[in-house]
């Protein structure tokens, strides 16, 4: 099986204008000289020849949820660390909790 060229972004560029004017797939096809599949590919894509997301586990927080989580690692290795040197400090109310447990 012989394997398909990579149509240029001049290529592309004439599909997308073919079918804003219009044009059905099978005219465009016909007009360059494509297969209606390759036609139906450029046309369904987002964005022509851009990389697909690739699949992968799905967050289970939000962003914000993220920070909220590292801010108070941080806070808490901070105060830790305070108090293997004796230093003063770190009473917040996460830290405390985080600290009995």
């Amino acid at each position: 099986m012989p394997k398909v060229s990579q149509l240029s972004n001049e290529e592309v560029s004439k599909i997308l204008h073919l079918k804003l004017l219009g044009k059905t797939v099978k005219k465009i096809s016909k007009l360059l000289n494509r297969s209606k599949s390759m036609i139906y590919r450029v046309l369904t894509r987002k964005t022509p020849y851009e990389t697909k997301p690739r699949p992968g586990r799905p967050n289970v927080t939000d962003t914000r949820s993220d920070r909220r989580v590292h801010r108070t690692v941080f806070q808490v290795r901070k105060c830790r660390f305070a108090k293997l040197l004796g230093l003063p400090g770190c009473n917040s109310p996460r830290t405390l909790f985080i600290d009995e447990l």
